[in-house]
């Protein structure tokens, strides 16, 4: 299978399991979207959660190189801001990637291969990095890292299911000032 294919395939498939649900989509769903035989799709996956699984594997994982882009360097609440603003951006700019993201990680997220960088890792590891520099609390650094992706879930979820209306873009900046107000120290701020 092509790369230009194969590309296909995800962005199909990632489009009808964010609108329709891995459960309630068919392979032959996503083979006509992509355009290629179902055939086609049994020879790379044994099946269609073969599939979903490893597109979430995948696109959860490579969100960790983007996340660490994207949070740049300097102290650590700046980083997490810059990663709050960034992941709040991802869901208005792709929404069918964030939106299968969250509806499918009860499921898939346990079938991510030990070893690979996940965003947690990322988060985890800036929140370490600013308990060392004196900027975040002298705390648990993974309940710490806990609090801010729950922070960015939560809304990113309210956003998915109609509750949260207004642009999530409009909010980073208030859900950052929330978090930080209660992780900084006050220092390299």
């Amino acid at each position: 299978m092509s790369n230009d294919v194969r590309s296909k395939v995800r962005d199909a498939a990632i489009a009808l399991f964010a609108q329709k649900g891995v459960k309630a989509t068919t392979i032959k769903d996503i083979a006509r979207a992509a355009g290629v035989s179902e055939g086609a799709l049994y020879r790379h996956w044994a099946s269609k959660d073969d599939l979903a699984a490893a597109l979430f594997a995948a696109e959860y994982t490579a969100l960790s190189d983007s996340l660490r882009a994207a949070a740049g360097s300097g102290p650590a609440p700046e980083r997490l801001r810059r990663v709050i603003a960034w992941a709040f951006g991802l869901v208005e700019a792709a929404p069918d990637r964030a939106r299968f993201l969250l509806l499918s990680q009860h499921d898939a997220l346990p079938l991510v291969p030990d070893g690979l960088e996940t965003p947690v890792d990322v988060v985890c590891a800036i929140v370490g990095d600013g308990i060392a520099e004196g900027s975040i609390v002298d705390a648990d650094r993974e309940a710490l890292a806990h609090t801010v992706i729950g922070a960015i879930v939560l809304n990113v979820q309210s956003h998915v299911y109609g509750r949260q209306t207004a642009p999530l873009g409009t909010l980073a900046g208030t859900v950052a000032d929330a978090l930080l107000r209660g992780l900084s120290t006050g220092k390299g701020a």
